[in-house]
């Protein structure tokens, strides 16, 4: 653990260290009941909510924008009704135009519509894997877009905007293609389950790829699958090289799924899939291409749909292996992150990642790891809330106790105090310890003031 130690530097510091520790004797004597009124518990990190625009076209063949939402129970304020809990916010859709620079040049259309949300228990309401989705088309003209979406809270009028661009097909040339979706699954009677924001967590055994081809006239086509990892998308080689590599070649090249095969079309609109084992793409961030091509080998259309693998249950909070590792420090050994730093190959260092977590899973034979989940939930909290210039959230001492200890029970704070520096007090009544921490600079930096192994930390 890497605690700063600013007292023992500055002697203003130290006094101020003593200063505390008086308050501390003052709070002990006090008791908790005389700091109801200046303390309140944090809430857990959360993401606001997800969003999809798609571009595609009616029955019709008029162009038209799909808007996808989706947002977490927990994000959402429930009041008691006869039965259970309720809930109810309103999405707002703002359609502006974009010119060839990306320049907003006026807004073309606006929709709004309520939702309403209803569970018989208050878990529920809480439940932050359970969402809420929404789904809206707007027919437009072909174009350049920017789709701005608000998500407002009825009862807790808290609102949150997310942005996307989309460009509009006309879709009457020969062949045109949809915008790619994400599918969680499909049912046989054509209903879709979409995994708005296309993140695919790694306990999925497969997810679905949807997307539909627009033909003027029947004909016999052949399709192509690219999965490419976003960084090195650029410099992937043409279709055609890949298709003649080996599977290892095309791996080496960030293109582990590299798939051809025919495709026919009947005239109007034809609805396609393609089912993706998860398994075959390592944690990181991919765009997937379709590409369409005549029998003769011209190219007819092609489209792109990014989508990211995260470790699982962790809704996108592991990214990068290397990181996760060393965000261990909190809990592991430093023997055993020196050994997953040492992996022979890319493979072992997962599979040591997996076994030390696989050691402490609450729910062995389970596709979760609930310990797991929780350590990363803490860590994107962190990450969320206390990250600084020169230090990501996680690596802060906030961030540290938040990360060890979880939620605290109270957090006094005191920014403005007369004659003292900025400084907050956490309370965990439940492990019978409290933090201090003392921002020295005025610019957020809030350091510990007792290390969290010190015996002064108890209450």
């Amino acid at each position: 653990m890497s605690v700063r130690y600013a007292y023992l530097a500055r002697p203003a510091a130290l006094r101020l260290a003593v200063a505390s520790r008086l308050l501390i004797a003052l709070l002990l004597a006090a008791g908790a009941a005389g700091l109801a009124g200046s303390a309140h518990a944090q809430a857990a990190y959360q993401p606001e909510f997800d969003l999809d625009v798609v571009g595609t076209r009616t029955d019709a063949g008029v162009p038209q924008i799909d808007v996808y939402t989706a947002i977490p129970y927990s994000n959402l304020r429930f009041l008691s009704r006869p039965g259970g809990f309720e809930a109810r916010y309103t999405v707002s859709v703002e359609v502006h135009r974009l010119d060839d620079e990306g320049q907003r040049q006026g807004l073309v259309t606006t929709r709004s519509w309520e939702r309403e949300v209803a569970v018989p228990t208050y878990e529920e309401t809480q439940a932050h894997a359970t969402i809420d989705r929404a789904t809206q088309s707007l027919e437009v003209e072909p174009g350049r877009y920017a789709v701005e979406v608000q998500l407002e809270d009825a009862a807790s009028r808290r609102s949150f905007v997310r942005e996307a661009g989309v460009q509009v097909d006309a879709y009457t040339h020969g062949i045109a293609l949809s915008d790619p979706l994400v599918l969680d699954r499909y049912d046989a009677g054509g209903r879709l389950f979409p995994n708005v924001g296309g993140v695919v967590r790694t306990d999925q055994e497969a997810f679905t790829v949807y997307y539909e081809v627009y033909a003027q006239q029947a004909a016999d086509l052949r399709v192509t699958y690219v999965a490419t990892e976003e960084g090195r998308y650029r410099e992937r080689p043409s279709f055609r090289a890949l298709l003649g590599l080996s599977e290892r070649e095309q791996t080496d090249l960030g293109t582990p799924l590299v798939l051809s095969e025919p495709l026919s079309v009947r005239a109007g609109r034809n609805p396609a899939t393609l089912r993706i084992e998860t398994d075959r793409l390592r944690v990181g961030d991919y765009v997937l291409s379709i590409r369409i091509e005549a029998a003769d080998g011209r190219l007819l259309a092609e489209t792109n749909k990014p989508l990211s693998v995260r470790w699982m249950g962790l809704e996108g909070q592991i990214s990068d292996i290397e990181e996760a590792i060393s965000q261990l420090r909190y809990v592991a050994r430093d023997s055993e992150i020196q050994a997953m730093r040492n992996a022979a190959t890319p493979e072992e260092k997962v599979r040591l990642f997996q076994a030390f977590w696989d050691r402490r899973d609450p729910s062995p034979g389970t596709r979760r790891n609930e310990r797991m989940e929780e350590y990363y939930y803490r860590v994107a909290y962190a990450n969320e809330q206390y990250g600084r210039m020169r230090d990501a959230g996680w690596n802060t001492d906030r961030g540290e106790v938040f990360i060890r200890f979880g939620e605290p029970d109270m957090v006094e704070r005191h920014p403005f105090n007369y004659g003292t520096k900025p400084y907050e007090i956490w309370y965990y009544n439940r492990h019978g310890r409290r933090f201090i921490f003392v921002d020295e600079t005025g610019m957020g930096d809030y350091r510990l003031l007792i290390p969290v192994w010190d015996d002064r930390t108890r209450m």
